[in-house]
């Protein structure tokens, strides 16, 4: 029964876990898709910090962390600009603003490689201990009749079962998940290249 309540646990968490990237993935993609290309549609790089303030996407995330302070400094003085903030210094806050993002996109997916991995040999242990249940009623009541043993024997075949209907799942959206983050880590990638160049050509070249 602990083994049973310790993979519904798992199989509990993995499915709230599905669910909830499941949105969350779509919703990141939707919002840094147009983010995207308004970032392109925009000249001026203060108007889309102001037009995107409070919204959440990963590339406006990164955009924010690298130009807000860039702005603020421009704003103060345009005549120190180049000796206050270098390129290089932008490109480090680009690196750990994606950095950053791609942890985020990340949370929550390694459980289910945790479920998929662990709850098949936890469902095992669960067999192993019904089995043995078995043999010792068997030697209890001196008779291997199937009235005696078949109760644990279907308790430990029931272990089994939910072992694996807790990590097919898992594994299935893991590698689905999986995929679609790579896809967006690119992406934020990419955006965090062309951010940097953007604003070394907006900002740092005569």
């Amino acid at each position: 029964k602990l083994t049973l309540l310790i993979l519904l646990g798992f199989s509990v968490s993995s499915w709230a876990i599905i669910f909830f990237k499941q949105k969350e993935l779509k919703k990141m993609r939707g919002a840094s898709q147009r983010f995207f290309d308004t970032f392109w549609r925009t000249h001026n790089l203060e108007d889309l910090l102001a037009r995107y303030a409070g919204q959440e996407s990963p590339l406006f995330n990164i955009f924010r962390l690298a130009v807000a302070d860039l702005l603020r400094k421009t704003k103060a003085s345009e005549a120190r600009r180049l000796s206050e903030t270098t390129i290089e210094t932008i490109r480090r806050k680009i690196e750990r603003a994606v950095e950053e993002e791609i942890e985020r996109v990340e949370r929550y997916v390694p459980f289910l490689a945790t479920t998929g991995s662990s709850t098949p040999f936890i469902g095992l242990v669960g067999t192993v201990w019904g089995i043995l249940a078995a043999f010792w009623q068997i030697g209890r009541a001196g008779s291997s009749s199937l009235a005696v043993v078949g109760p644990y024997i279907a308790e430990a075949l029931i272990a089994t079962a939910v072992g694996l209907f807790a990590a097919i799942p898992a594994v299935i959206f893991y590698n689905f998940f999986v995929t679609r983050i790579r896809v967006l880590v690119r992406e934020m990638q990419n955006f965090g290249e062309d951010l940097g160049h953007r604003i070394e050509r907006d900002y740092f070249q005569s």
